[in-house]
């Protein structure tokens, strides 16, 4: 067993008790990267992450954000990359530590201006992917950005900037590739810091307790064949978005791997998605699969959002959630820290209940 200084099980303790209470999980879950990014092996810190994560009031007010966005009914394999991207925004702390340790013009997020062009058409691609589902997005801008690392005059930057796209987008084994070449080239604290979090990510993935199961996309198209057979699918939409942007007319060329080494990979990955005996199941999902494709009762949040907007939006809301399914609150109320006073929402004069709703970020 190793052993870590002192301060190591101090910071721990720390984060327990900033993660009992209500809206503390991600600061507490920061201690924990802090550590890791000192210590990338400190099993106890990555797992204290993942019990973090648990909490019942987390898991209800990310599913509630998530929902906004993407209906828990869409399986697409894509749209679960898209869950994580927008969990690790929610949760993520790095950007506000990152001032601590380096200038606002080295984290910010302007590309290096001499390969600016190739980095914003690289980045243009790789939101094809995060968007639609368009692999081949991911291939061009793999081209791109690494054509831009080999030009550019400033490296350090480059390197950044590129490691943080993958990592907002939720690509985490492309963005700890990129960050983990950068850390062996330079000594950057809050750099270190954002690949601990990263790797975190990437390793487990598969088990945020707020993400629905991850599928193939079958679960959509049951669905969207309930509620408008019509409706183009997904490699017709791609065309499209293709035709209206500058696509090259021949893609990257693609890896081609043997069957049975592809067979092994899918094998092991399908391991992935099933929860370990040791792992706590936090939602039962079961309701995804009885799904009856009719419309049914707005959510908490959407109404609030109905109450907020003038009547020609509310109903354009009420009409595009319509199949967005309630859910449920924990039965016990939030626990707030007695030493600090409770967080005041500015669109309510009471203490914020979770069920604010949120807009994706730019990316």
């Amino acid at each position: 067993m190793a052993n870590y200084p002192a301060y190591v099980q101090r910071l721990l303790a720390q984060a327990r008790e900033e993660g009992q209470w209500y809206c503390g999980q991600a600061d507490a879950a920061a201690l924990c990267f802090e550590l890791l990014a000192l210590f990338p092996d400190h099993r106890e810190a990555a797992e204290l992450v993942y019990e973090l994560f648990c909490d019942e009031w987390l898991i209800y007010d990310n599913r509630t954000a998530l929902q906004q966005q993407i209906e828990e009914w869409d399986d697409r394999p894509w749209q679960q990359r898209r869950r994580l991207a927008l969990s690790f925004r929610f949760m993520s702390r790095w950007r506000d530590q990152a001032e601590e340790f380096e200038p606002n013009d080295f984290i910010d997020e302007k590309s290096p201006a001499d390969v600016a062009e190739l980095l914003e058409k690289g980045r243009d691609y790789l939101l094809h992917t995060y968007c639609l589902g368009d692999d081949e997005g991911a291939n061009l801008a793999w081209g791109c950005f690494t054509e831009a690392i080999q030009q550019t005059q400033n490296l350090r930057q480059t390197l950044l900037w590129v490691g943080k796209q993958y990592a907002d987008l939720g690509l985490f084994a492309d963005a700890a590739e990129i960050l983990t070449d950068y850390c062996r080239r330079f000594d950057d604290e809050s750099v270190r810091r954002l690949l601990a979090e990263v790797r975190w990510w990437r390793d487990n993935a598969h088990r945020i307790p707020w993400l629905p199961p991850a599928g193939d996309g079958t679960r959509y198209k049951r669905m969207m064949a309930l509620i408008d057979p019509a409706a183009p699918g997904d490699d017709e939409i791609i065309r499209h978005f293709r035709s209206k942007a500058d696509w090259p007319e021949q893609g990257a060329p693609e890896m081609a791997l043997d069957p049975q080494v592809l067979n092994l990979v899918d094998a092991a990955m399908s391991l992935l998605d099933e929860p370990s005996s040791s792992e706590k199941v936090m939602v039962d999902w079961s309701f995804l699969d009885t799904d009856d494709g009719q419309p049914g009762e707005l959510p908490a949040w959407a109404k609030k959002m109905i109450e907020r907007f003038p009547s020609h939006m509310a109903e354009d809301i009420a009409r595009q959630h319509r199949w967005s399914r309630s859910i449920d609150p924990p039965a016990t109320p939030p626990r707030y820290n007695p030493n600090e006073p409770p967080f005041i929402s500015p669109l309510h004069d009471e203490p914020d209940d979770g069920d604010d709703w949120f807009n994706e970020s730019d990316v």
